[in-house]
């Protein structure tokens, strides 16, 4: 909560811009309890926040395959290459158990009545989609012996729908994991391993590592969107919330939760201050609506938004 006594709702900007402190009133104990909560739920709850770090990693790695047809063979093993796919590989791999990792602590601080599917969603995919299970190995891998590079090869070959050269970055999935399993010493790696070969059964040729990413990542949006579809509630009505305190004060934007404390001598004050950001709430409505479009639902209707039910 907002510590101390004497918050007021008000802002400090005047109404011709200026910088001015106001006091429009002061907030009750409930607000003050309830503000810090309800930002750092919209805050958190934004797409950007949850999915961006992983598409900005998987769009460098994308881009590091795109020059592929450009670089020349012996290229592929020199060190300034193999350090370069190393690193980018690294991070979008990462970037997936951190995605799973936000996810599911932020369900567990939302505390839902009836719980979240996110855990449950996770481990499913981990269980029984190939591209996820396939990808989670290979960030194992690239923890405890890396680099998970080493498991891709670049292949030249012809491209069997224009007859031209293609040049791909694959993975010989049966390979790996056959590999893997001769050379952990622990059973419970070989069984992983093991239960990962069993979902690429019949995939004897090398799939591109792209279509791997692609794959996982569409069902890690598909688990995202399902979360905060389910969490809808909980954050329309923070930010109706936040939107009625932010409506109290003009101009549109200024609000803020306001405490000026006298400080040691009589001419210095202390302030403190939490501003009620109206992008906050704006950019969770957004992610709102993209996780229904992802899930084939219509968008929400401005009285859905805004009204209490």
């Amino acid at each position: 909560m907002l510590e101390g006594d004497d918050w007021s709702l008000g802002s400090m900007v005047g109404p011709n811009g200026e910088n001015e402190i106001r006091m429009v009133r002061p907030l009750t104990l409930e607000e003050r309890q309830r503000i810090p909560a309800a930002l750092a739920r919209l805050r958190d709850f934004s797409g950007h926040a949850l999915i961006g770090p992983i598409v900005d990693a998987l769009n460098e790695l994308q881009t590091f395959f795109a020059e592929l047809p450009s670089v020349g063979q012996l290229e592929y093993q020199r060190g300034p290459y193999r350090s370069r796919l190393n690193g980018r590989l690294s991070a979008a791999l990462t970037a997936f158990t951190t995605l799973r990792s936000m996810v599911e602590t932020n369900a567990k601080t939302l505390d839902l009545p009836m719980g979240s599917s996110a855990p449950d969603n996770f481990n499913r995919l981990y269980q029984q989609h190939r591209s996820f299970r396939l990808v989670w190995m290979l960030r194992n891998l690239d923890q405890h012996r890396p680099p998970a590079a080493s498991a891709i090869t670049i292949s030249s070959d012809e491209d069997p729908e224009t007859g031209g050269t293609r040049v791909r970055p694959v993975i010989d999935v049966l390979q790996v994991c056959a590999d893997n399993i001769e050379a952990s010493q622990r059973q419970n790696y070989k069984r992983q391993w093991r239960e990962c070969a069993a979902l690429w059964e019949g995939f004897v040729e090398p799939v591109d590592i792209r279509a791997v990413f692609e794959q996982a990542y569409k069902a890690c949006e598909t688990v995202v969107a399902a979360y905060m579809r389910e969490a809808e509630h909980v954050i329309l009505d923070d930010a109706r919330f936040i939107a009625r305190l932010v409506g109290e004060i003009e101009p549109i934007g200024a609000a803020c939760a306001l405490r000026v404390v006298e400080g040691d001598s009589e001419t210095s004050i202390t302030i403190n201050a939490t501003h009620l950001d109206t992008l906050a709430f704006g950019e969770a409505v957004a992610s709102l609506n993209a996780a229904r479009k992802i899930l084939g639902e219509p968008p929400l209707k401005e009285s859905e938004v805004w009204t209490e039910h």
